[in-house]
């Protein structure tokens, strides 16, 4: 059957062919409609075609008809295609002509059509966490450690680093017992900075401002801000959040392993307004009193730190608008505390050395 116009294309649906349609080439003319090789459908005269218009305004264009093997329907969205099409509908029979039967197959049809991906976008949106959360769990710790390399190289260039600060030592020799083990390569740097404030990237890249370094009074506070951080590492929390930031499709790129520069970049930046949830908190504080135990370090420094910190009233330090204390998180970690043990004190002289520049 020759046709005035060829390779227009819409969704074909007939026994035997997939329930969401195949996508066909097609063409129309005077003597009806042919197919694209894809089909394998014998040509239709329009005398046996119903059309019917559908849509949320009435733009898609419904072909019906019952062929040799049962009832069949063409569904034509594009505008292009419906074009080929609209010149020979003059003289069809009206959808109100088909018979019930083939007005349940269109209904379905139809449906299928626009039902369909409607259905399947609610449930993405209403499980996009839960997805999320599936793909950080299964990116592999490789991949993880290479973009926190590269994010690190860019957070290098911002960073005013002091490695030879005197307590940068002794902070590199706490990371390094709080990590035993691990299985990312942790990196603890010192930067010249007055805030308060301490984080750590993905892969294990740890920063310490020297303004925490003057403000705790022993080895022992500043360790439990490092085990507190390094559990949000080892917990993969800052991962897990820049993932959610960045969106599904980065986080399923990630579990197969993608990662460029331009990720690390974005993600360096995102760094600054990362922000912790309560219960990621309440984890790092949980996990973080169990690695210095594991360190033999009193774990008591950690909740002394935050809590002195609190007390600072109207002026917030930086440390806690990124992680959140409240007296009721200070009384958890109180009841994480080991009754009994003794701790001997850490062999830091931390008032010389954190007064010295």
């Amino acid at each position: 059957m020759a046709g005035d116009e060829a390779g227009a294309r819409a969704l074909l649906y007939a026994p035997g062919l997939p329930p969401t349609g195949l996508p066909t080439s097609f063409s129309a003319g005077a003597d009806g409609l042919s197919f694209g090789p894809e089909a394998s459908l014998a040509p239709v005269t329009w005398a046996i075609v119903r059309a019917r218009r559908g849509g949320f305004d009435r733009s898609t264009l419904t072909l019906e008809w019952t062929g040799t093997t049962g009832d069949c329907a063409l569904v034509i969205a594009d505008a292009a295609a419906r074009a080929t099409v609209e010149p020979w509908l003059r003289g069809l029979a009206s959808a109100a002509s088909a018979t019930p039967r083939t007005k349940r197959v269109s209904s379905l049809v139809l449906g299928l059509t626009i039902g369909l991906p409607v259905l399947l976008l609610v449930l993405l949106l209403s499980q996009a966490n839960r997805i999320i959360d599936w793909a950080v769990d299964r990116i592999p710790i490789d991949t993880e450690i290479r973009l926190g390399h590269e994010a690190a190289a860019e957070q290098r260039s911002r960073l005013a680093l002091w490695d030879d600060h005197p307590a940068a030592a002794a902070v590199r020799e706490l990371g390094k017992r709080l990590t035993h083990g691990s299985r990312y390569p942790f990196e603890f740097h010192v930067v010249r900075d007055p805030s308060v404030n301490a984080f750590a990237m993905p892969g294990g890249f740890v920063v310490v401002n020297s303004g925490l370094i003057e403000r705790a009074d022993s080895a022992e506070e500043v360790a439990g801000v490092l085990a507190h951080e390094v559990q949000h590492v080892e917990r993969r929390h800052g991962l897990r959040g820049l993932v959610h930031a960045a969106g599904l499709g980065v986080g399923l790129r990630l579990v197969l392993g993608e990662v460029g520069g331009s990720f690390a970049a974005s993600w360096a930046e995102n760094l600054e307004g990362l922000r912790f949830s309560r219960s990621q908190e309440s984890d790092a504080d949980r996990t973080g009193v169990a690695a210095l135990i594991r360190a033999d370090i009193d774990p008591r420094g950690m909740g002394r730190f935050f809590r002195k910190l609190a007390r600072e009233g109207s002026a917030v330090p930086a440390l806690l608008s990124s992680h959140p204390a409240s007296e009721e998180r200070f009384a958890t970690v109180d009841t994480l505390m080991p009754k009994d043990r003794k701790f001997e004190p850490l062999n830091y002289d931390w008032p010389n050395l954190r007064g010295s520049h």
